[in-house]
């Protein structure tokens, strides 16, 4: 390769695939998000026992459960892209083959304490891997990947977001987060909120009101109002995914944006040339059955990732919308269907 992909070993075109794929999962989790949320929420007007209107959630439709098979499947490509590319490495710098117990020891360990590595270094080297050594090139490129070594952080939302929402975003660094999401995938299911929504009541001060979105139930009153008087009520539905060991609920295609270009431009290449790229490999790249060899579909990929395809595509759905209000119908109280045991996650 002689572009600027070339530092990239032929062996390792397969990677850039493996990343491609995770790209594509993510540019599906958007659409796929996109159209659940046209039609996320069903809402009744209710009237109540104080001459008052509360408009009441009686419908939550279900996410599509290929969301969150397609978050998991990106995590597993962005996790292995990186086991494939340290297990070459190891293997191109020794004339020998690796033994079976050696080639189990080749893994990228993730630490958040300095101590933790070294010891870590130290038993590969006790299992025949020096190239994994706290001494060795390879094994200093994997020190500087550390947690405590990289002040890299992925943001649960923007902070321009945050301030709109009311709350500073939490952060975490981004191969903790990798390595989290991966280790749950494994023995438990990724856990996707079935709805989670920003209210704009516009009968209230913006910036006194609730701005950050909030789970909901069948039942809960999003709203209120005295009979007979008509205030807009705007609803932004969307599905998040909750983050291991966290309270925080973070949107799926940001999350694994954030995620993808640190182990795209920071992790691969620092292990591979010892620098970080910001423009590494191309995101997105033609899977399908086009009689390339992989090093061709990557020199001829396109540079845009998931993510901002995606938002353009948001963008112009939101400019193009032109339904009108929907003005749900009035009923009593006693009129409202009970809320289903399993609505919502």
């Amino acid at each position: 390769m002689d572009d600027e992909t070339s530092w990239l070993p032929p062996e390792l075109a397969p990677v850039a695939l493996r990343l491609a794929r995770a790209d594509q999962a993510e540019f599906q989790i958007g659409e796929l998000a996109l159209e659940w949320s046209r039609g996320a929420l069903d809402f009744d007007q209710v009237e109540n026992d104080e001459s008052g209107i509360e408009l009441t959630v009686t419908g939550i439709r279900p996410i599509p459960p290929l969301l969150s098979m397609l978050f998991s499947e990106a995590i597993h490509h962005l996790r292995a892209a990186i086991e494939n590319t340290l297990f070459y490495l190891v293997g191109a710098s020794r004339s020998e083959e690796l033994s079976e117990a050696q080639a189990r020891a080749i893994e990228m360990p993730i630490y958040e304490k300095p101590g933790d590595l070294v010891k870590w270094q130290k038993k590969r080297e006790q299992r025949g891997v020096d190239e994994l050594g706290a001494e060795s090139t390879l094994g200093r490129r994997v020190a500087s990947l550390q947690p405590y070594a990289d002040p890299a952080v992925v943001y649960s939302l923007t902070p321009s977001i945050g301030v709109l929402m009311g709350g500073a975003p939490e952060t975490a660094h981004p191969m903790l987060l990798l390595q989290k999401y991966s280790n749950e995938d494994k023995h438990r299911a990724i856990r996707m909120a079935a709805v989670r929504t920003l209210i704009q009541n516009w009968g209230e001060p913006f910036w006194t009101s609730e701005r950050r979105m909030r789970p909901l139930e069948v039942g809960d009153v999003v709203a209120t109002t005295p009979l007979g008087v008509v205030v807009p009520v705007e609803t932004s539905s969307a599905v998040h995914v909750q983050r291991p060991e966290s309270s925080t609920w973070v949107a799926p295609g940001g999350e694994l944006d954030q995620i993808h270009r640190h182990v795209a431009d920071v992790v691969i290449p620092t292990l591979v040339t010892g620098f970080a790229l910001t423009r590494s490999l191309p995101p997105k790249i033609d899977l399908t059955n086009t009689g390339q060899e992989p090093v061709e579909r990557v020199r001829s990929g396109r540079w845009e990732p998931a993510h901002q395809r995606f938002a353009k595509i948001a963008v112009a759905a939101l400019e193009d919308a032109t339904d009108p209000p929907r003005i749900p119908p009035i009923r009593r109280r006693s009129n409202v269907a009970e809320a289903p045991s399993d609505a919502v996650e």
